[in-house]
């Protein structure tokens, strides 16, 4: 542990009692933001400039299968299902398991995501849990690991009303890898929930996370050819609503349906390319769930959902929600006569961040630039960092963009970099990864 001094660069802490602060400072001593403000000094501190840059809290995706990184090639949903989750896994080894979400975390930080909610539904060992938590530790991100039910051939039996609870190995878990809640890897259960288990299923689950004291996230109102069943409503007549639940997807949830996760201190994730790609499978529901949710009291998260061929980070589903949203409100305008969520830049850049930070059950820790927060800050550089307004990060950066990421008060990349060897390991494990599964698979070529 060391201490830092972010200096001269454009604070956006999305702290209200801070705001911003052109030429800002940031101190860090350890884990911990010490102090935010002009002119601040620390004598022996490692000085990072950030002049001309823009400084703003970690990115937290919200919703992602991180395991599948790894796997390159064109992906849908539809391929998705009937090659990434029901033949892949079988073929899927522990040492592929720690390769993909090694890659997959260093691409994530890369981007500027310093915590990820990791869905991680490839867990049919014990050992494929164990190499998935280790490669979250050794890859220097903040995670939320989200311990899912397993997928494979027998895709049918734990997907498709499934009567077969929750893998026990959670208590395991549980007992010997994550019992430290204030740890950068953390706990949580990824539940199937209504929409793939009967309702006994589904409160039987439930009551091992609250049983185990960890979040819970499932996937609520997807599509009508994934879903079969009205999550929310049998949620609520179960009596499983509750501020430790966070609903991912959610283009099908009613308003009642947010209303009730609104009034149960629930929370919603919106992958908006990954929702858009399915809602267009089904010729409905074409939005994401991004302004509705605002509307009905809710702040959504930013998820980028399939890592398999898609984005590694939270640039380009900031600016697809804004997108979707400014459709959205035409057609809410000009077809139903309604008065549209007007989402801004600013906002987008809070789904990312505070909203990201809330669903996971971890806003006294990270979201903003706050002393007494955890040290997570990316430093964004780049032609548009001369507007120096927080709208350039969402509107005009991408990946390439970002200077430096700091998790946990370690620097993870600088100078547009990835810090240490572990992102050449990584790159090498991958590869051998993908040799592994080419001979049988088009999504992994040689």
């Amino acid at each position: 542990m060391s201490t830092l001094l972010i200096r001269s660069g454009h604070v956006t802490s999305l702290d209200e009692s801070i705001g911003e602060i052109p030429d800002g400072d940031v101190l860090i001593d350890g884990d911990t933001i010490k102090a935010v403000g002009r002119g601040l000094e620390a004598p022996g501190a490692r000085i990072v400039n950030a002049a001309g840059k823009i400084v703003v809290p970690g990115l937290v995706d919200a919703h992602r299968h991180v395991w599948q990184s790894a796997i390159s090639g064109e992906t849908s949903p539809e391929n998705c299902l009937g090659t990434v989750l029901a033949e892949l896994p079988d073929r899927y080894g522990p040492e592929d398991v720690y390769a993909g979400v090694l890659w997959g975390a260093l691409r994530a930080i890369d981007s500027g995501v310093t915590t990820v909610a990791d869905w991680s539904h490839i867990i049919t060992t014990p050992a494929h849990a164990d190499e998935n938590v280790r490669a979250l530790r050794d890859s220097g991100i903040r995670a939320l690991f989200l311990y899912g039910p397993p997928i494979g051939e027998d895709v049918m039996k734990w997907f498709v009303q499934s009567t077969v609870p929750h893998p026990s190995d959670v208590r395991r878990v549980r007992s010997e890898l994550l019992g430290d809640d204030t740890a950068r890897v953390t706990m949580g259960l990824a539940l199937r929930g209504p929409e793939s288990s009967t309702p006994e299923v589904t409160a039987a689950d439930f009551r091992l996370a609250r049983e185990l004291g960890v979040p819970i996230s499932i996937r609520s109102g997807l599509p009508a050819y994934l879903a079969r069943s009205r999550t929310i409503e049998t949620l609520d007549r179960l009596g499983l609503l509750g501020p430790d639940v966070h609903h991912a997807h959610g283009t099908r949830l009613s308003a009642a349906d947010l209303d009730r996760i609104a009034a149960t201190g629930g929370s919603v994730v919106a992958c908006p390319t990954a929702d858009v790609s399915m809602a267009r499978a089904t010729g409905t529901n074409r939005f994401p769930i991004t302004g509705r949710a605002i509307a009905h009291g809710l702040l959504p998260a930013l998820g980028t959902d399939m890592a398999a061929g898609g984005a590694s980070g939270l640039f380009a589903e900031m600016r697809r929600a804004l997108a979707s949203e400014r459709e959205r409100a035409i057609v809410a305008r000009s077809t139903h006569g309604e008065t549209p969520v007007h989402l801004t830049a600013r906002d987008a850049l809070r789904l990312a961040t505070v909203a990201g930070a809330a669903a996971l059950g971890l806003a006294d820790r990270i979201g903003t630039i706050s002393p007494g927060k955890r040290a997570d800050l990316v430093i964004v550089d780049g032609p548009m960092a001369s507007w120096r307004d927080p709208a350039a990060v969402v509107l005009e950066s991408d990946a390439a963009d970002v200077d430096t990421v700091i998790v946990d008060g370690v620097v993870v990349k600088r100078a547009g970099r990835l810090a240490g060897p572990v992102a050449r390991r990584a790159a090498a494990l991958r590869e051998a990864s993908r040799r592994r599964l080419s001979a049988w698979t088009g999504l992994v070529p040689a």
